[in-house]
């Protein structure tokens, strides 16, 4: 071994050992006849120090030779700091190494940036050179919580009995979703493998073979545009059951996260999570992916606002519109500044403005004031969420145009209304089977086509598709959907039906799912399951902006990798090996 402890192991229980490190110079004290290097692995820092009086001429000259970022092994005597210069920031900081002999294992051109640098470096950069970008604490302290989480997931399934099954990378193209990946077969020309955008056939048919209880940590792949929550391929935590019902899979994955969650970041998980349906989460928050640390709810204000003399709110109802708001119970946050900005956002967003009142005590402040008499000023008062030093915001107009515009003002005051950065699960139930496509002009799925319907919803497939419930269940933390699933359909002639439902012909599903369709005639099992986005979810577990920082080699947000410069050309052998052209009309 070069070594005979890392860099964040050596303590006062040391003192006296003759040692052998190797790792990373972080740093260079010259003080004359005495030298400091700090030297680095990713599991800390060791002090090592040197005098031209304990060491002999040859290494002291050679010291001359370091720089930051060497990589060098060394042997010394490890000694106890001086009591004034213990660092407690550190777990070596009580000790020394007093150098006897080193030895420089490789070299280090000038850098593109400080890696030992808190200031903000330019992601361009650290993607190009994503090496040095890992040698950073915080990254490498990033990917290390993700590999201690994932440890916690395996260990908590293989305690409930889970089978962890790989299933293809290569397979075939179902295009139901985003658009696919697809792989040239050079063995078959003219046909094309696909990457899977997730496990979902295969993990249906583990359930007919058998295997009641699998998860996965699955890559995934789509071809999708990016964003801070999107890669082209990302991770997540699959898993699927039989012989449940949503109750089953909503309880395990509840107690997933809070084993998993409280052992790798020890931070407590309050379960069972709230469950909201879909329409109230709608209604309520102007979303189904809502943030419960703002302690925001929406509320129809029509009936008390039609008993002010505001003429502009009376002819909004009189119009067959409603009138909706919210509270923000600290006032004191929101400035009139703050009020001229959000009414600039309203009225670019096509309307006149955002109305307010700004409760102090029993006096108010408000653009309305002389409108609002006594007894509605009550009636508000009544409401949820008020506050003696709160302040009503509300919008009037046509009621779907009236909730999509609070929810985005409501992520413009997002800053000003979270009380406490917790981690708040929800979990959004009944929603809806279908949706209508206006631009295909078509019925689709709100999930996938294999959501199961509620049972008593399913005698309104034939005549009213849209008023269908389905078994499906999202979850949500911080207002970011972290997963997804649903109780599938696990009878063949249910499964065409909803097929036929969203405008796929007998000759296509038979053509895209038939094996799924054989395999359903063949002792189905009830069966259900979630997928979890691991990315994700660390990274809002970290406080991180995108889950970039919790992947070790992204791609940006054109989908390139700039440390391989991947996708790139490739060879016109192999090209031809698999029968494709190319034919791209070059620009003029």
């Amino acid at each position: 071994m070069l070594r005979t402890h890392t860099c964040g192991e050596l303590n006062i229980k040391n003192v006296g050992q003759k040692v052998k490190l190797c790792g990373w110079v972080h740093s260079i004290r010259d003080h004359g006849n005495l030298k400091f290097i700090d030297l680095r692995d990713r599991y800390g820092v060791t002090q090592i120090v040197c005098s031209p009086m304990e060491v002999n001429e040859e290494v002291w000259e050679k010291l001359k030779e370091i720089k930051n970022e060497y990589v060098i092994s060394l042997e010394g005597i490890v000694v106890k700091r001086p009591e004034e210069t213990v660092n407690k920031k550190i777990s070596t900081g009580e000790i020394e190494v007093k150098l006897v002999s080193f030895e420089i294992l490789n070299y280090c051109k000038s850098l593109p940036f400080d890696v030992g640098s808190n200031e903000k470096i330019s992601e361009t950069l650290r993607l190009k050179y994503r090496y040095l970008d890992m040698r950073r604490e915080s990254f490498q302290r990033n990917l290390i919580k993700r590999s201690d989480f994932v440890f916690a997931v395996r260990e908590f399934l293989k305690d409930n009995n889970f089978v962890e099954i790989e299933t293809p990378i290569l397979t075939k193209s179902t295009p139901e979703g985003a658009r696919d990946f697809i792989v040239p077969s050079r063995l078959n020309p003219g046909k094309f493998y696909a990457l899977p955008q997730s496990p979902q056939l295969f993990k249906q048919i583990l359930m007919i073979g058998g295997f009641d209880r699998y998860y996965q940590i699955a890559k995934c792949f789509r071809d999708e545009d990016l964003r801070a929550d999107r890669q082209p391929e990302f991770t997540q935590i699959d898993i699927e059951m039989s012989f449940i019902d949503e109750n089953d899979i909503i309880s395990l994955v509840e107690n997933l996260l809070k084993y998993s969650i409280e052992k790798t970041f020890e931070i407590k998980v309050d379960i069972p999570f709230r469950r909201i349906k879909y329409e109230e989460a709608i209604d309520k928050y102007g979303t189904d992916t809502p943030d419960l640390r703002m302690n925001v709810e929406f509320m129809d204000l029509t009936e008390i606002f039609k008993k002010s003399g505001v003429m502009i709110l009376k002819e909004i109802i009189d119009k067959g519109g409603k009138i909706k708001g919210f509270f923000v119970k600290d006032g004191e946050k929101i400035s009139l500044k703050d009020i001229e900005e959000y009414n600039d956002f309203v009225k670019n967003s096509g309307g006149n403005g955002i109305g307010w009142i700004k409760f102090k005590g029993e006096e108010i402040q408000s653009p309305f004031k002389k409108y609002l008499k006594e007894d509605i000023l009550n009636d508000i008062r009544e409401l949820p969420y008020y506050s003696p030093k709160g302040i009503l915001f509300f919008l009037g107009g046509e009621k779907e145009w009236v909730t999509i515009t609070l929810k985005n003002l409501i992520d413009k005051m997002k800053n000003k209304l979270i009380e406490e950065n917790k981690f708040s699960f929800v979990w959004i139930v009944d929603f809806p089977l279908f949706e209508y496509n206006e631009e295909e002009q078509r019925i689709q799925s709100v999930h996938h086509p294999f959501t199961s319907p509620r049972e008593e919803d399913i005698e309104l497939l034939d005549k009213e598709p849209l008023k269908v419930k389905a078994r499906a269940y999202d979850i949500v933390l911080n207002g970011i959907e972290i997963g997804g699933g649903s109780i599938r359909i696990n009878k063949r002639n249910l499964q065409e039906k909803i097929f036929k439902i969203i405008g796929l012909n007998e000759n296509i599903y038979l053509q895209r799912f038939g094996f799924l369709l054989e395999s359903l005639e063949y002792g189905a099992p009830p069966h259900g399951g979630i997928a979890i986005g691991l990315d994700r979810l660390v990274m809002i577990l970290l406080g991180e902006e995108t889950i970039r920082e919790t992947i070790a080699f992204p791609k940006t947000q054109k989908g390139v990798c700039l440390l391989t410069d991947a996708p790139n050309e490739v060879e016109e052998q192999l090209l031809k090996e698999n029968r494709i052209k190319i034919d791209i009309q070059k620009d003029l």
